[in-house]
């Protein structure tokens, strides 16, 4: 019986390291993605090619617009002004 306290106490040790490792990575920027950012203005999403629907999708998903479409319709309500 002495051994399963054994055992516990190791795995919460163990666990509490796991855990002040990931708060330390967290804090370092480990996670922080710099890449991604930059080119997500590249890409175009899939779903707001179909203009069918322009508030909704027949799925049932709301229309969101890329940043491209943000800024064509900026364009084009300055170019109207």
């Amino acid at each position: 019986m002495s051994v399963i306290y054994i055992l516990l106490a190791i795995s919460i040790i163990v666990a509490v390291a796991f855990f002040i490792a990931f708060i330390v990575a967290v804090k370092s920027g480990q996670y922080d993605d710099s890449y991604t950012p930059s080119v997500r203005m590249l890409f175009e999403d899939e779903l707001i090619k179909e203009k069918s629907h322009p508030k909704s999708f027949p799925t049932g998903r709301t229309f969101v617009p890329s940043i491209s479409e943000r800024i064509r319709e900026r364009k084009n309500t300055n170019q109207k002004e």
